[in-house]
């Protein structure tokens, strides 16, 4: 197969392709009528019942809400394997056994490294000469315990591996390391594969094994961090330690790897989630890490779970993204203000290359995109990035609202191989990352296409909406067409497009800085459970670009109320240079944000969209 620019599904010369961005939906969420009366009879403001009714499907309690406590956190015994886990990591700290941590490149795996390492060393009192880290590199190496991370491991000889935030699917290499006289305890909490767990891992650790009976929705660092606790635990009880400093003080990783890694925010879904980022972004705002006193120190206003978002985490898995993801576990970990602000200052400039690459990357599958018909979006670009090829894909999801994956020759962009010499594409492999829409799980997709060919894939796995596959470039046409016959088969054939969920159109009163206040003891805002969007007609009396240029400043007038707008990447989301003009009335979905200028607080719209006619 020639290596040029292509994407599927192809449309056939006789079918029309619309080379236009499609309109979105606008839907608005339904309320549930049970947890509407629920909070109102608890006296909540109407406007903030409705809200709430449209996220959650079984109430839960305003306190526990607003501050959900840790006392109320289930204890982690409900994890598969756990007491078997904390009993061989207790037994490794008393005989000064070498340990390695092999954790993922993204921020969850960064973040879990981080904790890893600070519970051994400052909680337990490991001697760091004893304690290696090796972070899997994302464009040579991919993701898992793959065939270099093994051979890494093994030249450092250790009695006792912890894996975090990967390993469930690594049972070859796991096995190599067993043979090896190498314990290996995998603490993950990604899908497990259809044989099972590795069956030469000493322990499993993972809320997602059948015999688990816990939260299946916490993120990797956060099943790092309960395991360190049993540890901790179990070294008090059995008198390796009279006094441990407890581990809490760890939250602040895990709030912000929680938040990273898109897990559920539901307080009816996931209540320990709630509770651990709750607890980390306070600790983040007290600023006793220096990484947060270097991070904080060009913000303007508290830290709030968008400001780890859109902030903390595309600096932090940058590295990782390009490179090896040292400098974002060394900016978490260090005790120096001053290394903290040298740290901050790489992964800043690695997430500058980041957004240039991530910029190219789009540009070119948008065009691609826009070529194709069909329920999904494959596009294969021969000299493309694997780094940013999954935060692209988001951004055509969005887009077009179809699920997406984006494939280059594995180890493009690649600044080097571990062996120091330029990326070889000669096996002729190519690696994709693919995202997925509301209502279908990709990787249930990808299980149907293994089902359907046998051998298609060389290697796959994920998350329910996102997941990656490599497979041989020459066969990318026909594991495009099973992708497309598989969606089909799960959602069916209706032409998709994107759907932004709105709360309905809000009055000018709601509009003031006390719906915001209140809006913010709701955070932390995510996954099912999204910070408010809502509808309003509005007067644009001013636009100006600023920024790059893509982003636009506006002021709009609702009724008799003027406000401040922000509309970031509205030049890159509408294609039009001016989606917005003066003089002109239009519906906008739209958010309250907080503006921070010299320290003083007030409330901007943010534009998410230019609407249809309401």
């Amino acid at each position: 197969m020639t290596q040029l620019d292509v994407a599927f599904p192809e449309s056939s010369p006789s079918e029309p392709v619309d080379r236009a961005f499609p309109a979105p939906a606008i839907r608005e969420r339904l309320s549930n009528p049970d947890v509407l009366s629920y909070y109102l009879e608890a006296g909540a403001q109407p406007w903030l019942a409705d809200l709430l009714s449209r996220r959650i499907e079984s109430a839960v309690g305003m306190d526990d809400l607003i501050q959900p406590p840790l006392s109320k956190i289930a204890d982690p015994v409900g994890i598969s394997d756990m007491d078997r886990a904390v009993e061989r990591i207790v037994r490794a700290i008393l005989r000064r056994e070498r340990v390695v941590f092999a954790c993922d490149h993204d921020m969850d795996g960064t973040a879990s490294a981080a904790i890893l390492w600070l519970a051994f060393t400052r909680h337990f009192n490991v001697d760091a000469d004893l304690l290696s880290t090796v972070t899997s590199h994302r464009v040579n190496e991919g993701y898992g315990i793959t065939e270099p991370v093994a051979r890494r491991i093994l030249e450092i000889k250790p009695h006792l591996v912890i894996s975090a935030d990967k390993g469930s699917s690594d049972e070859l290499r796991i096995a190599v390391l067993a043979a090896a006289g190498i314990d290996v305890i995998v603490t993950d909490h990604h899908a497990i594969p259809p044989g099972g767990p590795p069956r030469s891992a000493y322990a499993v650790v993972s809320p997602i094994r059948e015999e688990s009976n816990y939260d299946r929705n916490i993120c990797g660092a956060a099943v790092a961090f309960l395991t360190m606790a049993k540890v901790r635990s179990a070294l008090i009880d059995n008198g390796a330690a009279q006094i441990i400093p407890a581990l809490t003080s760890l939250l602040d990783i895990v709030a912000a790897a929680t938040i990273a890694d898109c897990v559920a925010m539901r307080p009816d879904k996931s209540f320990i989630n709630r509770a651990f980022v709750k607890r980390g972004l306070e600790q983040i705002n007290q600023r006793q890490r220096a990484c947060w006193i270097a991070f904080s120190e060009q913000l303007h206003g508290p830290v709030d779970s968008e400001t780890v978002a859109f902030r903390l985490v595309p600096a932090i898995a940058a590295a990782g993204r390009l490179d090896w993801a040292d400098a974002g576990f060394k900016f978490l970990v260090t005790d120096s203000v001053d290394e903290a602000r040298k740290h901050w200052n790489t992964l800043q400039s690695e997430n500058t290359e980041r957004k240039a690459l991530e910029a190219s990357v789009r540009k070119r599958a948008v065009e691609l995109a826009l070529r194709t018909n069909g329920q999904s979006i494959i596009v294969f670009l021969s000299d493309g990035h694997s780094g940013v090829h999954g935060i692209s894909a988001s951004r055509l999801v969005e887009a077009f609202g179809r699920p997406t994956g984006i494939f280059s020759p594995r180890g493009a962009g690649a600044r080097i191989n571990p062996d120091g010499a330029n990326v070889s594409h000669a096996e002729g492999l190519a690696t994709g990352s693919f995202r997925s829409i509301p209502g279908l799980n990709i990787r249930d997709v990808l299980e149907s296409v293994a089902n359907a060919h046998p051998g298609l894939m060389k290697s796959w796995g994920g998350h329910p909406a996102a997941a990656g596959v490599s497979l041989h470039i020459d066969q990318l046409a026909t594991f495009a067409a099973a992708f497309e016959a598989a969606v089909v088969a799960k959602i069916g054939s209706e032409p998709l497009q994107p759907v932004i969920w709105t709360d309905g159109i809000w009055p000018e009163e709601l509009l003031i800085p006390e719906t915001l206040d209140v809006l913010e003891t709701l955070d932390p805002w995510g996954k099912d459970f999204p910070s408010p969007t809502l509808i309003g007609l509005f007067d644009v009396l001013s636009t100006k670009p600023v920024g790059n240029g893509t982003h636009l400043k506006c002021v709009l007038r609702m009724k008799a109320m003027s406000i401040d707008a922000m509309w970031f990447n509205a030049i890159a989301r509408e294609g039009d240079p001016y989606p917005l003009h003066r003089g002109t009335r239009a519906w906008l979905a739209y958010r309250l944000k907080a503006n921070w200028f010299k320290g003083i607080r007030s409330l901007q719209l943010e534009i998410v969209r230019k609407c249809p006619d309401v």
